[in-house]
C-alpha cells in the first residue's frame, strides 16, 4: 500500500514537472517571437508600386496618366520628372506630354526610388505640305523699247502710238512728237521672273 502511494506520488511529480517545463518553454518561445515580429514590422521595405510603365497617346486619350505610390513609409514623398516628356503631381500622378522616355523619381526618408516611363504616340503624323521648290533660274537678256509721247504717255508698240496720234489729227490738231528709250532687263525662261 505504501509502495503504491509512493509510486503514485512520483508519477504526479513527473506530470507536474513536465507540465511546468512545457509552460516555461512555450512562454520563452512567445517572448522571443514577439520582439522579432515587432522588429520585422519596423523594417518594412520602402518601395514604389511601379518601376516601369508605358503610356500611349491616342486621339481619344491625348494625356494618358498613371498613379505612382510609395509603399512602406508614411513620410512625405517628393516627386520629380527627368524631362518634359511627362509631368508628375505632388501626389505621384504621372501625365504623358509627348513621345519619348523619362525617369520619375520619388525621394523619401533619404531614399530615391525610380520609375522609367515610356510614352508612345499612336496618332498618325500630319503630313505638312512640301515647300515650293525654288526655281533654278535661266536668265535671258531682253530689250524693251518705250515710245514716249510729248504729252507724257508711254507706249510699247507702234500700233498704240499711231492710234494715239490719230485722235489729234482727226480733231484737226497737230500730231504729237515721240521719242524712244531702250531698256535692257533679264527674264527667267522658266518662271518668267524679271530682274
Amino acid at each position: 500500500m505504501f509502495v503504491y502511494i509512493y509510486e503514485r506520488g512520483m508519477i504526479m511529480k513527473n506530470i507536474i514537472r513536465k507540465s511546468i517545463t512545457t509552460v516555461i518553454i512555450m512562454a520563452l518561445a512567445l517572448t522571443l517571437a514577439m520582439p522579432v515580429t515587432a522588429q520585422a514590422k519596423g523594417k518594412t521595405k520602402i518601395k514604389i508600386n511601379k518601376t516601369k510603365v508605358t503610356l500611349t497617346i491616342t486621339k481619344k486619350k491625348t494625356k494618358p496618366t498613371v498613379q505612382l505610390k510609395v509603399k512602406g513609409t508614411s513620410g512625405k514623398v517628393k516627386w520629380t520628372a527627368s524631362n518634359k516628356n511627362v509631368s508628375v503631381s505632388e501626389k505621384g500622378k504621372v501625365t504623358a506630354k509627348k513621345k519619348g522616355t523619362a525617369v520619375v523619381k520619388a525621394k523619401v526618408n533619404g531614399k530615391t526610388l525610380q520609375c522609367r516611363v515610356t510614352v508612345k504616340d499612336s496618332r498618325k503624323p500630319v503630313n505638312k505640305p512640301e515647300p515650293p521648290k525654288e526655281c533654278q533660274h535661266v536668265w535671258v537678256e531682253k530689250t524693251i523699247v518705250e515710245i514716249v509721247c510729248e504729252c507724257g504717255e508711254v507706249f510699247y508698240d507702234d500700233n498704240a502710238r499711231i492710234s494715239h496720234n490719230r485722235q489729234f489729227v482727226l480733231q484737226g490738231l497737230n500730231g504729237h512728237s515721240f521719242s524712244t528709250n531702250e531698256h535692257t532687263y533679264y527674264e527667267c525662261s522658266k518662271c518668267h521672273k524679271t530682274k
